[in-house]
């Protein structure tokens, strides 16, 4: 009996550590509120920006942070910036791609140039990876003029892909056409 018990209290030793071990490769990204003191954080002009300025912000270093690394890599080996890690070009947002997992069918880049919103059917969106998606509904949407500004695309239901630039809740409905 006493070694059935401390069998149990072993495996559930073991099922938290691994659950806990998990949360924390899952989250591998933390904001500037976390990894700053409160002080360090007034400091650097920080608590001045709005809540959908520190997200862009904390969304421009989570990709960066990553990103680079990957550009590098890509850089001294000769690649294609929109090539995967294991030389392949990516292939996401085209018709009959398998869905993947929330991160794979989640893409982080840029809008190259100015950009103020979207208005019609057909509006392009050229991404810095090399990516071009283009509105596939009427529909609109307005903001100041931002120099290349970072967007999220994410794949939803039915395989539809969705755009949205970082800091608004406004999403279009895309498809990729490079």
């Amino acid at each position: 009996m006493y070694r059935g018990v401390s069998m149990k209290k072993l495996l559930f030793f073991v099922l938290a550590l691994s659950l806990h071990s998990m949360a924390l490769a899952a989250e591998g990204f933390s904001t500037l509120e976390e990894r700053m003191t409160g002080k360090e954080f007034q400091d650097a002009g920080l608590g001045k920006l709005t809540d959908a300025e520190l997200e862009s912000l904390n969304g421009w270093l989570r990709r960066h942070s990553v990103a680079t690394l990957e550009n590098a890599t890509a850089r001294s080996s000769g690649s294609n910036p929109v090539s995967g890690s294991a030389g392949t070009k990516d292939m996401r947002g085209f018709p009959d791609q398998p869905k993947g997992s929330k991160e794979e069918d989640t893409i982080y880049s840029s809008i190259v140039g100015t950009f103020d919103g979207w208005n019609a059917k057909g509006t392009l969106f050229k991404l810095a990876n090399g990516m071009i998606w283009q509105q596939v509904e009427n529909d609109s949407f307005s903001m100041p003029a931002v120099k290349d500004p970072d967007v999220i695309v994410e794949r939803g239901f039915m395989n539809r892909w969705h755009l949205s630039v970082v800091g608004h809740k406004s999403k279009v409905k895309v498809k990729r056409i490079q």
